[in-house]
């Protein structure tokens, strides 16, 4: 009879444990085993300020051409930063931004190599703004920006943005001279 009292205790203990770390997984306090891309959705829904607010914040701090935008969620708990890039003459400017307050954590700056300021002369030939292409992306799918940067997609100057609906991550390719959408597709990524 001890056995099986040992053995039931066991049971209800594990049973316990499983049951306490499935809540903590479904509430987004910590990565499912698919990957931190769910507790960035969950986390930056729960952030007092938004990816827009965050660069408007940064423009005040830094003056600059706006390269890339995003949202970093500490250890895969509630709140995050925002990470604002942006390039003025031949230096790279980041600026870190508090995801529930809204107060600059920290500045860096760094001179740009070559390779970064030929992406930039690209950049500057833009017909569109990484804003008005996080708003593009907002219009095709309602969901609340991670990250925006631009970058080239198969040679093609264009703005990466992604995208959380809900629980799920959206990725959004948009030509920086056009406006038009590229692609869009669902990460599946694990």
């Amino acid at each position: 009879m001890k056995k099986l009292s040992t053995l039931s205790k066991s049971l209800i203990i594990a049973l316990s444990a499983l049951g306490i770390g499935t809540i903590a997984i479904a509430s987004g306090q910590i990565p499912t085993i698919s990957g931190a891309e769910t507790s960035d959705a969950v986390a930056i829904s729960k952030s007092k300020i938004s990816l827009e607010q965050a660069i408007a914040i940064a423009q005040k701090t830094v003056k600059g051409d706006l390269t890339s935008a995003e949202f970093d969620q500490n250890d895969y708990m509630e709140g995050g930063e925002f990470e604002i890039k942006s390039i003025a003459s031949d230096t790279e400017y980041e600026v870190k931004i508090d995801a529930s307050t809204g107060k600059v954590l920290k500045t860096k700056q760094e001179k740009l190599d070559q390779n970064d300021i030929a992406e930039y002369n690209a950049l500057k030939q833009a017909q569109f703004s990484l804003i008005q292409a996080m708003q593009k992306a907002t219009q095709s799918v309602s969901g609340k920006v991670l990250e925006a940067e631009f970058d080239f997609d198969n040679g093609i100057p264009a703005y990466e943005i992604e995208l959380a609906k809900g629980m799920q991550i959206h990725k959004l390719v948009i030509n920086s001279m056009t406006g038009q959408v590229i692609s869009s597709q669902l990460d599946n990524d694990d």
